[in-house]
């Protein structure tokens, strides 16, 4: 055991929107070893409605705080270069580590969260050193359409496109809505390419959201992983859009034109360097006529 409590630890780079969830219910569900962190730490409201809404703003602010989660300041510290701060708020997530790891015996800890890769990774691979690392990817098309459909605001998850901690650099003046999560989708794979790299990461996989209802491509996985499993089951097919009340995904042809022009700004060579691109035709995967939609 290391001095977290856990022999182990596996992180997560996603966009968010991309089946965090999915992957937390299997993990909980088939490794018996593990400890599942999804989103942590998370706020689970003791307050009854409407006082619910109240108390999670609160926590959020001052007990399981938005720098907690890997948001608020994290980001302008990433972006600034503010590695001490990181470090005083991934000491803290430490501290929070243990605790839980000795309420609930486990030595394999697994980050299930959309926020590692946006600042708290850089404190985390100098506090644990060598790590696991799971690339969690979707669609970019259907997952800029899944945010624009939330209509969350970018900037509380995200840094900006021409922010200098960023691989991919972009002027954003011009940019739309739907432009600024394609960007942030690239960026991340980028990042995830970049750790994947460093030397750093003792396993190194990508999961596609579509192969979180595959039974054999999970069970691969997790072998990759090095995961004492059960056997895996399949997933049930809930949609998280319409459990809340938000549309359904479903890209269109004015999507697809979008990304098309984003990825016409892309400095050269880019969308060589990450992986889901290869062979990637949006047209084909969502049944589109790119003649009749013209």
């Amino acid at each position: 055991m290391d001095s977290a409590g856990a022999e182990r630890f596996i992180f997560t780079v996603a966009t968010g929107r991309c089946g965090q969830s999915s992957l937390s219910q299997l993990v909980a569900n088939h490794v018996p070893d593990c400890y599942p962190a999804f989103e942590e730490p998370s706020v689970e409201p003791i307050l009854p409605p409407p006082f619910a809404v109240y108390e999670r703003k609160f926590r959020r602010r001052f007990i399981e705080t938005h720098e907690l989660l890997g948001r608020g300041k994290i980001l302008t510290a990433f972006e600034c270069g503010d590695d001490e701060y990181i470090d005083g708020i991934v000491a803290k997530r430490m501290r929070d580590i243990r605790r839980k790891m000795k309420q609930r015996p486990a030595s394999i800890y697994f980050d299930i969260s959309k926020f590692f890769a946006r600042g708290l990774h850089k404190g985390f691979t100098k506090a644990i050193g060598r790590y696991a690392l799971v690339n969690l990817v979707r669609d970019p098309v259907a997952n800029m359409r899944s945010f624009l459909n939330r209509k969350k605001t970018f900037s509380l998850d995200n840094n900006l496109p021409e922010a200098r901690s960023n691989i991919l650099q972009l002027t954003f003046s011009d940019m739309n809505a739907g432009e600024f999560y394609l960007w942030s989708w690239c960026e991340l794979n980028l990042r995830f390419e970049a750790m994947r790299q460093s030397g750093q990461v003792t396993h190194a996989v990508e999961i596609r959201t579509e192969h979180l209802k595959d039974p054999a491509r999970m069970n691969a996985v997790f072998d990759a992983l090095d995961l004492v499993h059960s056997p895996l089951r399949p997933l049930s097919s809930d949609n998280t859009n319409l459990e809340q009340d938000f549309s359904e995904t479903r890209v269109s042809a004015s999507d697809i034109r979008l990304f098309e022009r984003f990825m016409g700004r892309l400095p050269s060579g880019i969308n060589d360097r990450i992986a889901y691109l290869q062979n990637y035709d949006p047209w084909k995967l969502h049944r589109l006529d790119p003649v009749a939609a013209a």
